[in-house]
């Protein structure tokens, strides 16, 4: 088991004896080598040390209170000089709590034990089957892969609220929504703050929503701190609110919840005492360190991790360290992902611009053999007739129009060799199959090319023929 930090030496010291000078406190730790016992012995030795006559005095009062202190039939606690031995909130709270365990006895025992034993299985039902609002805020944190070193757990308020007051702790509750991501984070840089909550609290996350204001008796507007405690009659008590904003100092944050911390200690062991006077009356009055030296190492025991609380811690630990290296890994997978996809697109990619470069090549050879086909075809084509020999012919093109003459022994394949010459501005595509036609008679050419001119055309001087271009 480890020994207890000097922070919570200092903590637990000042909350025995009643000291409020920290560094007074620090002093007589250091004085006693950080053993706390001592410490506590020293301080008592040199400054809560009464006089020999002082001393008498008191303990022969205190003897006197002994005799006098009685319980009654009823188990109220009574004593003679009750007015100069108490204060009356001291009074009020032993009388709450007497009430309380006259209560309690009654449902533990008579006609309504059933009936109680039935509202306790519900509220422990309850108590287990509640939303794990603590859950989903983990959840939250993993999605939004949020690394923070403050020991957030699971669990429902309430059920976490117990297992607090089971380990003398108070239980400090962080509500957060969406917009307060920088708070949060500004919140976990804060060494000292980080360290002292993790060390004296149970903690436990919520996310801001009705479901969740719910279960909390008060429902602050978030981000805020929330620290509650069972009180001496286990009603929910509310020790602190703490508002956060981003101009929040967290270091004064941080010495806040550390006083509070020092303030549960000591009115823990304040209500250890008012339960035993009125459960053990006739045991209750002894010297200030003796009656609360036992009270002391509880606290000090149930502060340092049990057998059991350490597997649990180690367990929390080995989990939350499998999670960031799963988060780590599925990271690297994604990472590495991307990066095949990247790969992939970029292959893809310089295969389509390799495409698009070859078939603009392909284009490019194809266009220079049509234009040298062309440039073959005007010159392979005849000498022109001079004059009035041979036939004249009027070539109609989309865009334009030409005249040419021809000899009548030419055969029809020259007709076309001479429109496939032309420019391309007189087609509408330059690619496109085409049709000689003679409008009247009708008359196409294309299955004629063999034929001579004279053939078709019988005793014409002059022609027109009309270029179709064909899809």
């Amino acid at each position: 088991m480890q020994p207890p930090s000097s922070e919570e030496s200092i903590i637990n010291f000042m909350a025995v004896t009643g000291c409020q000078d920290y560094q007074k406190a620090q002093s007589y730790i250091q004085m006693a080598e950080n053993k706390l016992d001592t410490a506590i012995q020293l301080y008592l030795d040199f400054e809560g040390v009464q006089s020999q006559t002082t001393q008498q005095k008191t303990q022969q009062d205190q003897q006197q209170q002994r005799s006098n202190i009685q319980e009654t039939p009823k188990g109220n606690v009574q004593s003679s000089n009750q007015s100069t031995q108490r204060q009356p909130q001291d009074i009020a709270l032993i009388e709450k709590y007497r009430k309380y365990q006259e209560e309690k006895r009654a449902n533990e025992d008579g006609i309504i034990k059933k009936t109680f034993q039935y509202g306790a299985n519900f509220i422990s039902y309850f108590f287990k089957n509640a939303p794990n609002y603590g859950n989903e805020f983990l959840k939250y944190l993993k999605q939004h892969q949020i690394q923070t070193e403050i020991a957030f757990q699971s669990g429902n308020f309430l059920e976490k609220l117990k297992i607090a007051n089971e380990e003398t702790r108070p239980l400090l509750v962080y509500i957060h929504n969406h917009q307060s991501l920088m708070i949060l984070q500004k919140m976990s840089n804060c060494k000292a703050l980080v360290t002292n909550i993790n060390r004296n609290y149970n903690i436990i996350g919520l996310l801001s929503s009705p479901q969740v204001y719910e279960q909390l008796p008060n429902k602050p507007d978030p981000p805020a701190i929330l620290i509650y405690k069972l009180d001496i009659v286990d009603e929910v008590a509310l020790m602190e609110l703490i508002p956060l904003s981003t101009d929040t100092n967290f270091e004064e944050t941080a010495q806040k919840i550390k006083q509070i911390r020092a303030a549960f200690n000591k009115e823990y062991i304040y209500i250890e005492n008012i339960k035993k006077e009125v459960n053990s009356p006739n045991q209750f009055n002894q010297n200030y360190y003796h009656q609360n030296q036992q009270l002391f190492h509880h606290v000090q025991q149930q502060q340092q991790p049990s057998q059991v609380q350490r597997q649990r811690e180690d367990q929390r630990q080995r989990e939350d360290q499998r999670q960031r290296e799963l988060l780590l890994q599925q990271q690297k997978e994604a990472y590495r992902y991307a990066e095949q996809q990247a790969m992939e697109k970029k292959r893809k990619d310089e295969e389509q611009r390799q495409q698009e470069q070859a078939k603009l090549i392909e284009q490019q050879q194809k266009e220079e053999q049509r234009l040298l086909q062309k440039a073959q075809l005007l010159s392979n084509l005849p000498e022109e007739p001079q004059n009035s020999e041979g036939i004249s012919i009027l070539f109609r093109f989309v865009n334009a129009t030409r005249t040419r003459r021809f000899n009548f022994n030419d055969k029809i394949q020259i007709l076309f060799d001479f429109v496939q010459s032309q420019e391309d501005d007189c087609f509408h595509d330059p690619n496109a199959k085409i049709d000689l036609i003679q409008n009247f008679p009708r008359l196409s050419l294309k299955d004629k090319t063999e034929s001579a001119i004279k053939e078709v055309f019988i005793d014409s001087e002059m022609e027109q023929l009309i270029v179709d271009e064909q899809e």
